[in-house]
């Protein structure tokens, strides 16, 4: 009985011969998957957190906390590459997890970034209204009925999701040519703000007596933390590879050429913001509008704020454009229900799972604050780069193919698949990555007559992790039939990203916990209920019993027993 549980639950799926073939529609060229990314990245990070880490967490040094953010997140970049590279299916890491560790880690994956999608759309959108109110003098919050402001409910949100939901349904290409346009806007107004950084120079803002680490050196650290999240929406460019003309070439060109100019864009304006203004006087809220009325240029505030709108209104029309994707492949799987992967014949849209999917955003943006909605970002996320950073390892060590053998095949674990000892060794990495950043966010409350040897034992730990990382790279081989894009230095890099991964998920608050773990029991009844029983690997498996057998009564045992038998 376990056993048979444990092959549903670790079975893996295969690729067809021709990876090539979809029912979606192969338009997007190399520029516009540049731009799907960073139309993505490039929304409430640049108008929204740099404002508030600048004031709050680094001071000046929030240059340096971005310069920190864009490498650690060129880790996780590198990993979604790789893949990306050979895998050209929607779905990103929900796809990459099925085809490497299984389809139970794979539902975990999609289920939560299926609700990350949602609940970082509705934040966006939130954002988007609060800026448009600013330009507008408040004027659509003051024409709400007075119970509506009260609750602090906002139904324009909701007009402006449903808006953006007819704009995806009506195809692809109607929606890369607005994210072109408005990702366009969105970085000249970058531009702007970096050009009129030099204009005002004034370097007396970074030899301010607080100096140019007023909140000690440490903080690069807690506010690259922070930052890491602008960097957030580069899996757009994986999701969208289904539909991506040259995918083995475009999306690994364009996830690097998209983490280095975002990072790059990232240290100038926040660069340009301090020569703007001190640090202690920027304002939270709006840093850039509020730092250019500082140096008297009120007109340049209203072009800034443009620039916001059109920032927060292309990365939520990413997240409406991918986010059908992740549904589309799950349906489409059989883990969740199979009439979400429908596709429109004449927009080679998924148009079911686009419009349920913009209806939770909708219900999401109408009802919560996007203070209430921060607090429920980032988990599924960080979950997911944590997941591809294994899967790469695992990919590089398996000897065995991401293709199917045969039609006729009635093993459900074909796919790569590692040795006893390879998996024993990643699994222990695993759980001293976990025990080590446990170690790590206990120190903080130790009192300083422990903090040393608290610091040995994180040490101690440390060091077996990494010796665990060197066995493993001694005792496996690479597949040398993979394609010329590869992460380099397997596994360390990738075990980097799982361990900075692990600790930023420490960093969370308990409601996001509370949150996760909320929406995987509903994720659990779906799966156990619908999902392991409609998987299209559980039908596979009959058909091809069928096929060889051919007695349908014969296969029915054949197939039980198999799931009982198979490892």
């Amino acid at each position: 009985m376990i056993s048979a549980l444990g092959s549903r639950l670790f079975r893996r799926k295969t690729l067809e011969a021709d990876v090539m073939k979809t029912e979606l529609n192969r338009c997007l060229k190399t520029s516009d998957l540049v731009l799907i990314g960073i139309g993505s990245m490039v929304g409430s990070g640049m108008y929204v957190l740099t404002g508030e880490i600048t004031h709050t967490t680094t001071g000046p040094a929030i240059v340096l906390s971005f310069l920190v953010a864009g490498l650690v997140s060129g880790l996780s970049a590198w990993c979604y590459a790789e893949f990306g590279s050979q895998v050209p299916k929607a779905g990103s890491a929900y796809v990459y997890t099925y085809l490497t560790i299984g389809e139970f880690a794979a539902f975990v994956i999609g289920w939560n970034l299926i609700l990350e999608h949602v609940i970082g759309a509705a934040a966006i959108v939130r954002g988007l209204m609060g800026y448009i109110n600013e330009i507008s003098n408040e004027w659509f919050e003051n024409s709400l009925p007075e119970t509506f402001q009260d609750q602090k409910f906002d139904p324009y949100t909701s007009v402006i999701v449903l808006v953006i939901c007819c704009l995806v349904c009506l195809g692809v290409k109607e929606s890369v040519l607005a994210n072109n346009f408005l990702t366009l806007i969105n970085i000249s107004v970058a531009f702007f703000v970096i050009f009129g950084g030099i204009y005002f120079f004034n370097w007396s803002n970074f030899s301010s007596p607080d100096g140019f680490f007023p909140f000690g050196v440490g903080s690069i650290l807690d506010g690259a933390a922070q930052a890491y999240f602008a960097f957030v929406g580069y899996d757009s460019i994986a999701i969208a590879s289904e539909e991506a003309l040259t995918p083995s070439f475009s999306i690994p060109f364009a996830l690097a050429f998209d983490v280095l100019f975002v990072g790059s864009l990232y240290c100038a304006v926040s660069f340009s913001l301090i020569l703007l203004v001190p640090y202690d006087k920027v304002d939270e809220d709006a840093a850039f509008a509020s730092a250019f009325k500082y140096n008297g240029w009120q007109w340049a505030a209203y072009v800034v704020s443009i620039g916001a709108i059109a920032a927060m209104t292309c990365a939520m029309l990413g997240t409406v454009f991918t986010m059908p994707r992740c549904i589309y492949a799950m349906a489409n799987d059989g883990l969740i229900f199979r009439t979400l992967a429908k596709v429109s014949l004449k927009t080679q849209t998924p148009i079911i799972a686009t419009i349920l999917g913009s209806l939770g955003i909708a219900v999401f943006a109408f009802f919560l604050t996007l203070n209430e909605l921060a607090e429920f970002m980032s988990i599924g996320t960080l979950l997911a780069y944590i997941i591809i950073a294994l899967a790469v390892i695992v990919l590089r060590y398996s000897p065995n193919s991401l293709l199917k053998h045969s039609d006729l095949d009635l093993s459900i674990n074909q796919g790569p698949r590692l040795g006893k000892a390879q998996i024993n060794s990643l699994s222990l990495f695993v759980v001293m990555v976990m025990v080590t950043n446990l170690f790590i966010a206990c120190a903080s409350w130790v009192s300083d007559e422990y903090l040393w040897p608290m610091v040995a034992v994180i040490s101690i730990s440390s060091i077996i992790t990494f010796v665990i990382l060197i066995y493993l790279d001694a005792i496996s081989t690479e597949n040398p039939n993979l394609n010329e894009f590869r992460v380099p230095f397997v596994p360390y890099l990738p075990g980097l990203s799982v361990f900075i991964n692990f600790q930023l998920m420490t960093r969370l608050n308990y409601f996001t916990w509370i949150r996760f773990a909320l929406w995987m029991l509903v994720g659990f009844v779906v799966y156990f209920l619908y999902g392991m029983r409609n998987s299209s690997l559980c039908r596979e498996k009959v058909e091809n019993n069928q096929k060889v057998y051919g007695s349908t009564d014969e296969t029915k045992h054949l197939h039980e027993e198999s799931s009982i038998t198979s490892e």
